[in-house]
């Protein structure tokens, strides 16, 4: 998807919800005053749309869902799961139930089922989630379940190394009839296949946050981009990403031919309860240096962040890790759990 086909869609599913003024009309879209004014204009000459008096209405019916109200009435950024996402996430949240517990050999570890259903909600409100064709590296948050209870997706596509969350997946398409959601066995470590790059629009991701791995990650995700107009999410934080690494990464962005739009801090949280974690605090390099009692508040958190293409995208050179412990750790891994092939080594 174009970021000028972003914006006609963005605009006529607002107008198809209500009619509305120039001036209210731009803050259901995307872009600049002036591509706003193009396209508004193209709409006007191919008939689609009318202005009458103060307002722009739909002159004819189109194909299109109408605009959702998920805006927060509250803050009036963030996003409600309301209407639609009401009914999709309280499917979500019993499905969850069942998934499989993190392992300490992927640094595994989901958000709140509510944060997953936030995510997505915030992908249909950018214009990103319907009639996409998604691509996720890793999903043990099941964002490709709550994306596809809601209908909207052309297509989902999971890589994941995990074969019981793969299987899970399996399991629940099998169980809903979902045939729009492609599940594969894959090691971040290998080349993507050519059949996955540059077939999507959007990507979804949580990457490992150790330099090296953490482009990796993303890389990959930016090969199975389309090209300018498309669009990736991430889960990035504060908690093993220092500033100095944010920086180091937008430049490895800004290289790749893509700007950060879109930056929600805190806007996922890691249940403690539900993750299951005690096990894996042994290892961690903080309560190495200290002596600590568990935690009794959800304190690992996720910041969402969006990029979207300007040019190519094209992968810049980076250093990949030699190997899986440079893959998990770097100087700044102080809450990731040593996996246990390592620890028999």
């Amino acid at each position: 998807m174009t970021e000028k086909q972003r914006i006609r869609y963005q605009i006529l599913r607002a107008l198809k919800a209500r009619p509305m003024s120039f001036w209210e009309l731009i803050n259901y879209q995307d872009s600049h005053l002036v591509a706003f004014f193009e396209v508004v204009q193209e709409l006007l000459k191919e008939g689609l749309i009318v202005q009458e008096g103060k307002v722009l209405k739909l002159a004819k019916d189109v194909d299109i869902n109408p605009l959702e109200d998920t805006l927060c009435h509250v803050c009036g950024q963030g996003v409600e799961i309301k209407g639609l996402f009401a009914k999709v996430y309280e499917k979500f949240a019993k499905i969850c139930a069942g998934r499989p517990l993190p392992t300490s050999d992927f640094d595994q570890g989901f958000i709140r089922p509510i944060d997953t259903m936030k995510r997505v909600v915030y992908l249909y409100q950018r214009g990103d989630l319907e009639n996409t064709d998604i691509f996720i590296l890793g999903d043990d948050d099941l964002f490709s379940v709550a994306a596809t209870l809601t209908g909207l997706p052309k297509r989902v596509v999971v890589v994941e190394i995990d074969e019981r969350i793969n299987n899970f997946i399996r399991t629940y398409c099998e169980q809903e009839g979902v045939s729009n959601l492609e599940v594969y066995d894959y090691n971040v470590i290998d080349e993507l296949h050519e059949d996955l790059r540059k077939r999507f629009d959007v990507f979804v991701t949580d990457p490992v946050e150790t330099k090296k791995g953490l482009k990796l990650f993303v890389g990959r995700c930016i090969e199975a981009l389309k090209g300018p107009g498309s669009v990736g999410y991430m889960g990035f934080t504060h908690r093993e990403a220092s500033l100095r690494k944010w920086f180091d990464f937008q430049k490895f962005i800004l290289a790749a031919g893509m700007v950060i739009t879109d930056i929600l801090r805190d806007f996922t949280t890691y249940p403690e309860q539900e993750n299951r974690w005690e096990d894996f605090y042994r290892t961690y390099e903080i309560m190495k240096k200290m002596e600590l009692p568990l935690p009794e508040v959800d304190w690992y958190k996720s910041c969402f962040v969006r990029f979207e293409v300007i040019e190519g995208p094209v992968l810049p050179p980076f250093e990949k890790p030699k190997d899986l412990k440079e893959l998990y750790f770097d100087d700044e891994s102080w809450a990731t759990p040593l996996p246990s092939f390592m620890e028999e080594n």
